[in-house]
């Protein structure tokens, strides 16, 4: 119930998209790839990605249950698994999925399940070396928001009416193998990239992250 609630909701809210030919790439003409973004946008993103049905990494936490449920009435293929419990058998299993047909999407949040915020983790790179699929950040920002302050990742959702802004970044491509510093490179300059376009919108919307 409290599902459906949350899609009403977000149902009001009017998405505007900068770059709209690397989201019309990925998500609009059937390319796969694997989107990325930080953990605080998760609930919108998986409302707003959901009816591409992507498989998507969730923690086996209570809470991953909860996010699971949650996805899975949104359209999305829960895959549990996170980085410190089950993560390896999760990546196999998204590997499989988007093996599996054309046009298939996996995502998650680079620094779930429990941060540090704003600090990217390695799966993701591992799976689009192993599958050859692209990563492609993503973004949204809004002012008219609630923010979760006791939450790590101060988890945002759009009031009713928001105006939502969405962009994706420019994607990434791995070479099958990576692993050492090349592996860390790689993990920075995603993370670097989800942190530009974050401030980028937090900046075109007028959203200030509370301290």
């Amino acid at each position: 119930m409290a599902a459906r609630l949350v899609r009403a909701l977000f149902r009001t809210c009017r998405v505007e998209i900068l770059r709209d030919d690397l989201v019309e790439k990925y998500f609009n003409q059937g390319k796969p790839g694997i989107g990325i973004t930080w953990h605080r946008g998760a609930i919108f993103s998986l409302y707003f990605f959901g009816k591409k049905r992507p498989a998507v990494m969730i923690s086996r936490s209570r809470d991953g249950e909860y996010l699971a449920r949650y996805l899975a009435i949104m359209g999305g293929v829960p895959v549990r698994g996170s980085s410190s419990h089950g993560g390896l058998a999760a990546l196999k299993e998204m590997a499989n999925y988007l093996q599996g047909g054309p046009g298939r999407y996996a995502a998650t949040v680079a620094d779930g399940p429990r941060g540090p915020r704003y600090v990217a983790k390695k799966g993701m790179i591992a799976l689009a070396s192993q599958t050859g699929l692209p990563l492609v950040p993503l973004m949204w920002s809004s002012k008219r928001v609630w923010v979760l302050k006791n939450t790590w990742d101060r988890t945002m959702i759009p009031k009713p009416f928001a105006k939502v802004v969405f962009t994706a970044g420019k994607e990434f491509r791995y070479p099958p193998g990576l692993k050492g510093q090349e592996l860390e490179d790689a993990r920075q300059e995603i993370e670097d990239e989800l942190n530009r376009l974050r401030d980028e919108l937090d900046q075109i919307t007028g959203y200030r992250e509370p301290a």
